[in-house]
């Protein structure tokens, strides 16, 4: 009785949903059946987490992580696993600050190494049991050059690569690869990169200070990026572009990534600024000049400064805010830097509102626009190809959603063999190309063979067996209708010529042979010859020793030599 009933709500659903009427199943799932040892690691995992979000995130021993921690552990919804590079140091903050250590967790990993990164990712899968990442908070960064005075030279990480490109985005790029399967179980899955307006050249911040984030066309990431190649773009080292460059490839690879994978996985991918951090460890390798006099500019001169504080409730309102499980995009708060700033930041002392200024509140993020090189796709598409190859990430396969249609499912069982015969087939046939793929060179001996055929069996045969055949086909099929004729932007052409083309770009070459002399003379009537009396069979005796002979039996014509 229970079954009639299903089977007659899922017709009335059909009838009444048309196209959407399997929508209600995206989520649904076909029970599982638990083995004992699934049974105990859900128990674990359950014990561990409850039923807490967790997070990961890189960095987080001081400034922006550090506060950003803060923020997470104070709701008591978050289990945060703490990526750093000193362990010690972490701990010792993480006593400071009071963190709930049954929230929070602690491990090693050095964004200089890859190995690091490979390491800290498989611990990391073994601590999680079956809890699937809720959030990926890539914050860790190096700004050793951000601002001058800055080494004239640039420093090399375990891997040979550039430290700045490497801390900020390809360490950052191999741990995504690595755990971004896994984050598709979650409900609300997100991985944040924290970009910067340096990286962002529609601004005064990033278009108009010397020098600018570009890339060009990756000509160094192209050419495997490693030591002495310093910069992405392949050209000299200056420390403040190779800082900004790592911050435009975080921003592009979210954007790239979230093109790639937000439908397939469920997974939002979203950049921000969240304002100069200008008192912060980040510029731990300034000289004390700078740390001094850099926070009273921003407050005073350019109304860019954010707190740590502050910058820390934003990166953590972006991991917790409903309102940012929007894809694709890049963070702001309050909207730009206000003209007639220099009173109010007196008397607030700095704390203004402004682009990535302080101040605006919670209710003042706003979806920022970024700039032509941020989403220039093609070299997106470039950025994620080389920087695969240098990191040596393994992406998963990004499958879309499937209808789980009862009717799709059976006749797709049924197709898939025959589907993949056919197409093999298909594949037998590669005009151009050799079987194993290398492109066909016509020799002399087959170009004269095209000619042969062109002429014999296109051409006499053609307008003979062919015209009948094309009559008889027109009375049983009737014609071909005129509108699928139409709207190809080019003419198919000819098999030959697709050979020819690979081998001297030019279309010329597989139509004609040029008779010079008497050898070439005898190839072309060789094959034309062989075409219209031995059935396409080559004759490996000269064409001088051939004759015609009739046989006795038969009184046919057949080919013999002397």
């Amino acid at each position: 009785m229970m079954q009639r009933a299903s089977v007659s709500l899922l017709a009335l659903a059909v009838v009444a949903g048309g196209a959407d009427a399997f929508k209600f199943m995206s989520n649904w799932q076909p029970p599982k059946i638990l083995t004992d040892s699934q049974k105990v690691e859900i128990a674990k995992t359950e014990e561990r987490f409850g039923d807490k979000k967790l997070v990961v995130i890189t960095g987080c021993s001081s400034g922006l992580g550090r506060e950003t921690v803060k923020n997470l552990l104070a709701t008591d919804k978050y289990h945060v696993i703490g990526a750093v590079r000193d362990v010690d140091k972490m701990e010792a903050v993480a006593e400071i600050d009071g963190f709930n250590m049954d929230n929070f967790h602690i491990m090693e990993c050095e964004l200089n190494s890859f190995g690091s990164v490979d390491s800290f990712c498989e611990e990391l899968k073994e601590y999680q049991l079956a809890k699937p990442i809720d959030r990926l908070i890539c914050n860790a960064g190096g700004t050793i050059h951000l601002f001058p005075p800055s080494l004239p030279y640039a420093k090399w990480s375990v891997d040979g690569h550039e430290q700045t490109m490497q801390i900020n985005f390809l360490s950052h790029f191999l741990m995504i690869s690595k755990l971004i399967d896994g984050m598709k179980e979650a409900p609300d899955p997100r991985v944040i990169m924290v970009g910067s307006v340096t990286g962002n050249d529609n601004t005064v911040g990033g278009g108009g200070v010397y020098p600018i984030a570009d890339l060009k066309q990756l000509e160094g990431f192209k050419a495997g990026f490693s030591n002495p190649i310093a910069m992405a773009d392949g050209y000299g080292f200056i420390g403040a572009k190779a800082y900004k460059d790592s911050k435009l490839c975080l921003m592009m690879m979210s954007n790239f990534l979230h093109s790639k994978f937000n439908r397939s996985h469920g997974i939002t991918f979203s950049s921000i600024y969240p304002g100069c951090i200008a008192e912060t460890p980040l510029f731990r390798e300034k000289r004390a000049w700078f740390r001094k006099y850099f926070p009273v500019f921003m407050k005073y001169i350019t109304g860019g400064y954010v707190g740590v504080d502050e910058a820390g409730q934003r990166l953590f309102q972006v991991a917790h805010d409903p309102r940012c499980s929007k894809s694709g995009v890049y963070w702001s708060w309050n909207g730009g830097p206000r003209e007639g700033r220099g009173a109010a930041a007196l008397e607030k002392g700095g704390q203004i509102s402004g682009g990535g200024g302080a101040g605006g509140g919670w209710d003042s993020i706003y979806v920022n626009d970024q700039s032509d090189k941020v989403n220039n796709l093609e070299l997106c598409v470039d950025l994620f190809k080389t920087a695969t190859e240098i990191t040596g990430a393994e992406w998963p396969e990004a499958k879309t959603f499937t209808s789980p249609c009862p009717t799709l499912n059976v006749i797709g069982a049924v197709s898939k063999n025959m589907i993949a015969r056919e197409e093999l087939k298909r594949m037998e046939d590669r005009p151009g190309f050799n079987e194993d793929g290398t492109p066909v060179k016509l020799t002399k001996r087959k170009k004269a063979a095209l000619v042969a055929d062109k002429v014999i069996v296109q051409g006499v045969l053609g307008n003979t067996v062919g015209r009948v055949g094309r009559v008889a086909g027109r009375l049983l099929l009737g014609r071909i209708p005129e509108t699928a004729k139409q709207g190809s932007f080019q003419e198919e052409k000819p098999l030959e010529d697709a050979a020819a083309s690979i081998e001297s770009n030019t279309e010329e070459a597989a139509k004609y042979i040029d008779v010079v002399d008497a050898e070439d003379k005898a190839v072309l009537e060789d094959e034309i010859f062989d075409q219209v009396f031995a059935n396409g069979n080559k004759a490996e005796e000269d064409a001088t020793e051939r004759e015609w002979k009739v046989g006795e039996p038969e009184k046919s014509k057949e080919l013999s030599t002397v």
